[in-house]
């Protein structure tokens, strides 16, 4: 199975994601992207089993790409990481139709769960 983990932050929690994530999977099914481009890229190739992606949206703008590629993201399971419980935020959050919502002042234990959840493993 693929995993996806979108974050544009390469130091505090994205790292401590990437961690969790590195522990549960092979590196050869675990794909870490950096921009929305190419998460929207790793999208379009062929999978024989819908892909996991963890996406962790720290920026308002970043969602709001997030939300611009929506489409390609309905078809797979999706995390969503929030930075903040804003109403303007979650609304945005809403459009994507993540299968999991948590925030990321959330211990990564509820997430590394839910991943176990959504890939089988225990």
């Amino acid at each position: 199975m693929r995993v996806f983990l979108y974050s544009s932050e390469i130091e505090g929690k994205g790292k401590e994601i990437q961690g969790e994530m590195k522990e549960l999977f092979p590196i050869d099914q675990l794909n870490i992207l950096r921009s929305v481009d190419n998460l929207s890229q790793k999208l379009q190739e062929p999978w024989e089993e819908k892909p996991v992606v963890v996406i962790l949206a720290c920026k308002k703008d970043e969602l709001l790409d997030l939300v611009s590629i929506r489409e390609q993201l309905h078809p797979v399971r999706v995390i969503l990481i929030l930075a903040d419980a804003e109403e303007g935020t979650i609304s945005l959050a809403h459009r994507i139709r993540p299968n999991y919502l948590t925030y990321v002042h959330r211990d990564t234990k509820e997430l590394k769960a839910v991943l176990q959840k959504m890939s089988g493993s225990n």
